[in-house]
């Protein structure tokens, strides 16, 4: 299930955000408020939305000072911003779009034009974020992607109390797999064990390569003990596919070892889940390897 794009809409004006809030839901968007600026940075901070549609003239704080300190921030600075103002003089526009905004529209505006303009922007920000945040040798999304993802589904599990789990995987020996027959070798093995494992997980699941011989699973919704059947499935479908042909030469024999930890009310941080789920990463490589 393809998750639906979420758009924080800030602006002051209860009519405006009534008749935003139906005209965004029906286009398949879903749709946060905000009436003010001083929640504005912690709702963008907490929802980490795919864009923001941001009032200039709020009651509290000018929304160019927020576009400001979201700029601040590494993990807001990216989420593109339209600015919303009855303000139409060029200044204006110019120092918006100067403080990196996407777009800048005057009010009144028309509804269609508003979408055609909120997916050019989402479209922009998805094909230069699937350029930086995909792992050139397996396909797969990168740390950074990872990351950004991670954050997000911890805040979400906070919020609204939806539990989700964290697998790391780690491709066994994969430095004595280069040793003995060179890199091309383990980049096959890193490359046939991410085609393995897109099959082996659902599609709302993220498969993302952390770096080296290590990847991340984030399941949504999902406790260990579920996530164990997924985990299993990899491994045999990891014993049913080797030895893998390399250079019409060599068979190569790989397997793999993970570790699961499931978000709990008491964590304060997305740090602690990855810590856990390293943790037991650690204990199954220690007795066992590619046992299902």
């Amino acid at each position: 299930m393809i998750r639906k794009k979420r758009i924080l809409v800030v602006d002051d004006e209860k009519d405006l955000l009534k008749v935003l809030n139906m005209r965004l839901s029906s286009a398949g968007y879903e749709v946060f408020e905000k009436a003010d600026g001083a929640g504005a940075f912690k709702a963008a901070r907490e929802l980490m939305p795919d864009l923001i549609l941001l009032d200039v003239l709020l009651p509290d704080i000018d929304g160019k000072r927020i576009k400001s300190k979201l700029n601040e921030d590494e993990s807001t600075a990216r989420i593109p911003v339209i600015f919303l103002s009855a303000k139409s003089e060029t200044t204006d526009k110019i120092e918006g779009l100067q403080l990196g905004a996407d777009d800048y529209i005057t009010k009144p505006f028309d509804s269609e034009e508003l979408l055609a303009r909120i997916k050019a922007a989402l479209d922009k920000r998805d094909f230069y974020e699937k350029i930086s945040m995909t792992d050139g040798l397996t396909a797969l999304p990168n740390t950074a992607y990872f990351n950004k993802q991670f954050s997000l589904f911890f805040n979400i599990a906070k919020r609204y109390k939806k539990p989700f789990s964290l697998i790391i995987v780690d491709v066994d020996d994969l430095k004595s797999i280069n040793d003995m027959n060179g890199h091309m070798a383990g980049d096959l093995i890193l490359k046939e064990f991410a085609q393995i494992a897109k099959k082996c997980f659902r599609s709302a699941d993220i498969i993302a390569r952390y770096g080296g011989d290590e990847f991340t699973v984030i399941m949504p919704e999902t406790n260990c003990e579920q996530a164990a059947i997924s985990i299993n499935r990899l491994k045999q479908n990891i014993n049913s596919a080797n030895p893998i042909q390399y250079a019409d030469t060599a068979n190569i024999t790989f397997s793999v070892s993970a570790g699961c930890a499931t978000y709990e009310e008491r964590f304060v941080s997305a740090k602690e889940i990855f810590e856990l789920a390293d943790k037991a990463l650690y204990e199954n490589k220690k007795s066992s390897k590619n046992i299902a």
